[in-house]
Formats: structure tokens, C-alpha cells, sequence
């Protein structure tokens, strides 16, 4: 692509725009651009057998980072569409530096892939607005980004997620529920708050801000966050992760001081990623479906790619509740007698 814009005296990113017959490109020097693509050895290239017909036949797909079951359960479902419908998957792990995303971004502007599918926040680095004004069809998936008009977006009931687990502590008989929740300046992070909040105000008990632990979505803080709630004067006797991996971070805690679960601690987590049936006991969960997430947000992008229209901009799939032997009534008493 380099040389092709070299030769037409260009830049890759009108290259780029040309190769996925995209608008901002005059008549005369698209003619030119195209000539030298088709004399040019580019087009025997894997993605050149798409771009005869204005296509790449690849697909981005560019997340925070690629370490746990939330993103695999997505991928798996983005995999399976593609697969079908003959793209490549290119995955792109950002590990939220900023400079990384804007060097994601200008790869997407010059190697021409057909379509983005983002597990990351939109609004970084000005993701969104450069790929709607590059014309670059995209659908953001997932609880870090809400919903909005401006373009496709898919999700899960995160709220009511929240909400369905805090209730369900609540029937046990927990009165002291302790929650973990994601970075706040995340929308689903505050939606599963926000789910807590109503679902122990509908029960007539005040909200202790002592019980509320601000973490990321990773194992380490959950074990921080746990540890946390633990050396309170009062501690809770339930604890609602944000998700899967805090939860894991959660049993490491109570492990380490010699806290039984559930007989001693209540354990609920968010996403049912596959491990969470194996753990030991194994986790009380709200599931998200994320196959059923990537599957919808690759066909939302085909669609787009094709030039179709979608029936809606914002997709959101039920949560449910899947209980396992986590939970169990409120210990009675303090914790227990072996902890350190």
C-alpha cells in the first residue's frame, strides 16, 4: 500500500480509502489509484482476492486487553460468523495505552480492514469519531461501552444484572452485602451499582458506603477489594464481584484467611465465564451470554459491510441468574475462628 501511494502520490490513507470504496477521493485520482492496484503485485495477496471486489476480507477486532474469559467468550462468538462467512479475525490487545490505540487506529486507516468490532471504550483516544468519519463500519460490544444513537452498539441488561443478584443475597437473608464494583467512570460499571443500590433500598436497608469498593475488572483487585471489606469493624457476610476474575480474587482472600465459602462468606460474580463452573465451590454467577454477543455484533458488522440497514442501532441481551454452592445463609456470628 505503501508503494502504491507513493506512485500515485498520495497518502496510504486515501489508498486506504480507495481499496474500501470509501468516500473523500476525486474521480481522477481514484481512476489512477486503481490502475496501479490491479498493475501492482497487491493483488495477489490474500486480501486482494476481496479487494476486486472493494474488500479486504478482514475484520478487526481491538480490545483492552486479552487475558480473560469475558473477551474469549466474545471472540468465540465473533469467530464463529466469520468463519462462516469466509473473514479473517485480527485481534488487537491496546492494554489501555493510549498511544498503542492511536497506533491501532492509524494501521486501521492504511491496511484497509472492512470492519471493526470494539471491546474497548469507544470514546477513547476519539475512536468512534474517527472511525465514523473515515466511513469504517463498526459496532462497540459489551458492558464497556453504552448504548447511543450515533452507531451500533450491543450489551447485556447490566442494571437488571446487578440488580438480580443483590436480590437474590437479599432472599438468603445477607442484610451486609459487600460489592466490588468495575472503574466507575465505566456506564455498566455504575448500572451494576446502581442495580445493588435499588435492589437493598426495595428492601428498606440503608446503603453503607463502607461496603462499596471502587476496582478494576481483574483478579487483583479483587483479592484488594476483599481484604478491604474484611478488616472492616463490621464485615459483610456476602460479597458481589463485578465479575468472574474478581471473584476468583475474592476466593484468594477468604482462602488466605482461612475464610469458608459460603458457610462463613457469601460469593456472587458477574459474566458466568467458563471457569466459573470449576472453581471450587463453584461460583454463583449472573450470566452474560457473550457467544450470543459476539455472534450478534459479527453479524450487525456484516451487515453494515454489505450496505444494509440495521432494524436497530442498540442490541441488549438478557442476564440470568445461575446458581450454583457459593452462597448460602448469613453466618452467624463473627467470622470464623481460623482466620488470620
Amino acid at each position: 500500500m505503501v508503494e502504491i501511494a507513493r506512485r500515485a502520490g498520495v497518502s496510504t490513507t486515501t489508498v486506504s480509502k480507495v481499496l474500501n470504496q470509501r468516500p473523500g477521493v476525486g474521480e481522477k485520482t481514484r481512476a489512477r489509484i486503481q490502475r496501479l492496484i490491479e498493475q501492482s503485485d497487491y493483488v495477489q495477496n490474500h486480501a486482494a482476492r476481496h479487494l476486486r471486489k472493494g474488500r479486504s476480507g478482514l475484520i478487526d477486532l481491538v480490545l483492552m486487553r486479552l487475558e480473560g474469559g469475558y473477551d474469549l467468550g466474545i471472540m468465540q462468538g465473533v469467530q464463529e460468523v466469520l468463519e462462516q462467512s469466509g473473514y479473517r479475525l485480527v485481534v488487537f490487545a491496546t492494554n489501555e495505552d493510549e498511544t498503542t490505540e492511536r497506533l491501532w487506529l492509524r494501521r486501521i486507516l492504511d491496511q484497509s480492514s472492512d470492519g471493526v468490532l470494539l471491546l474497548l471504550p469507544y470514546e477513547r483516544v476519539g475512536i468512534a469519531d474517527t472511525l465514523l468519519e473515515q466511513g469504517i463500519p463498526f459496532v462497540a460490544i459489551g458492558d464497556r461501552n453504552e448504548p447511543t444513537t450515533a452507531f451500533p452498539t450491543i450489551g447485556s441488561t447490566i442494571w437488571l444484572g446487578g440488580y438480580t443478584a443483590t436480590e437474590y443475597l437479599l432472599s438468603l437473608g445477607h442484610r451486609r452485602i459487600g460489592i466490588i464494583t468495575g472503574p466507575l467512570h465505566l456506564t455498566t460499571s455504575r448500572a451494576r451499582l446502581a442495580g445493588y443500590r435499588e435492589a437493598l433500598e426495595q428492601a428498606g436497608i440503608a446503603v453503607d458506603p463502607a461496603l462499596i469498593c471502587e476496582g478494576s475488572y481483574l483478579l487483583g483487585d479483587g483479592i484488594r477489594q476483599t481484604e478491604a471489606l474484611l478488616d472492616l469493624p463490621d464485615p459483610p457476610t456476602a460479597i458481589f464481584a463485578g465479575n468472574d476474575a474478581q471473584a476468583a480474587g475474592v476466593y484468594q482472600a477468604l482462602y488466605r484467611r482461612h475464610i469458608r465459602i459460603p458457610e462463613e462468606m457469601s460469593v456472587i460474580g458477574f459474566d458466568d465465564v467458563t471457569y466459573s463452573a470449576h472453581m471450587a465451590p463453584p461460583l454463583t454467577t449472573i450470566r452474560q451470554p457473550l457467544e450470543e454477543m459476539g455472534r450478534m455484533a459479527a453479524e450487525m458488522l456484516l451487515r453494515l459491510i454489505a450496505g444494509q440497514t440495521l432494524e436497530t442501532h442498540h442490541v441488549e441481551l438478557a442476564t440470568s441468574l445461575v446458581v450454583r454452592e457459593s452462597c448460602g445463609p448469613p453466618r452467624q456470628g463473627p467470622l470464623g475462628r481460623g482466620n488470620s
